[in-house]
């Protein structure tokens, strides 16, 4: 092949594949970028393998009921004596500023304890009250039931038990937020103080949820 045959040859296969990669530009669905949270957008949402939780005031929790209004997912352990009851308390604060609200006031809040050897349904139906009467407290009964629960959303948390039988439990500090498919569509982090302390901002939880719910709408998620 001469010189110039290979260039005639050539420009065609430049055009092909610029011509290609504009038609895949097109083709592709965009997805609108995505408003600053504090905290992380999943997108897609992501599904929830199956599970079943106890709830104290209703009916076993599944994926099947999840589906028609948003979620709002707090965990811990109704003996914690700082972190848990603390975080309930901005939650309520948020839950009534949301209250005032024109739009997307159908969210729940839920607590799920990661230590259901000590949380019984009756343990949570005392606790959470003190904080909202509309706060509904999960539990798993089983340890496998727990596993997938926890490994679904990424709830970290370990009880440990010594010798003299006095519990130790740790967990993380996060809110998870359920989309009315019963989907993950984002997890809510907590403002890191000076002091190192980890709260969660009453008035910051209402701009990012609003934020979340009027993005959804507007993109029909």
């Amino acid at each position: 092949m001469t010189a110039s045959a290979r260039i005639r040859l050539a420009i065609p296969v430049s055009a092909l594949v610029l011509l290609y990669g504009f038609s895949l530009w097109v083709l592709t669905p965009t997805i609108p970028a995505l408003p600053a949270i504090q905290g992380a957008w999943l997108m897609p949402a992501q599904p929830l393998p199956e599970f079943e939780l106890e709830q104290h005031d209703g009916p076993a929790v599944t994926p099947g009921t999840l589906p028609d209004s948003w979620h709002l997912l707090s965990y811990g352990f109704t003996h914690c004596p700082d972190i848990c009851p603390t975080t309930l308390v901005e939650i309520a604060q948020f839950k009534r500023s949301l209250k005032e609200q024109s739009r997307f006031t159908d969210l729940n809040v839920y607590f799920y304890t990661v230590d259901p050897e000590r949380d019984s349904l009756m343990q949570l139906a005392d606790y959470l009250p003190w904080f909202h009467p509309d706060f509904s407290g999960w539990r798993a009964a089983d340890k496998q039931q727990a596993s997938t629960f926890e490994s679904a959303l990424g709830i970290h948390a370990r009880v440990t038990r010594d010798s003299q039988g006095s519990v130790q439990v740790t967990h993380g500090l996060k809110l998870f937020l359920l989309n009315d498919e019963g989907h993950l569509q984002a997890v809510l982090e907590p403002t890191r103080a000076i002091t190192g302390r980890l709260y969660f901002e009453p008035d910051r939880l209402l701009q990012d949820y609003l934020t979340i719910r009027h993005w959804a709408n507007n993109n029909q998620l």
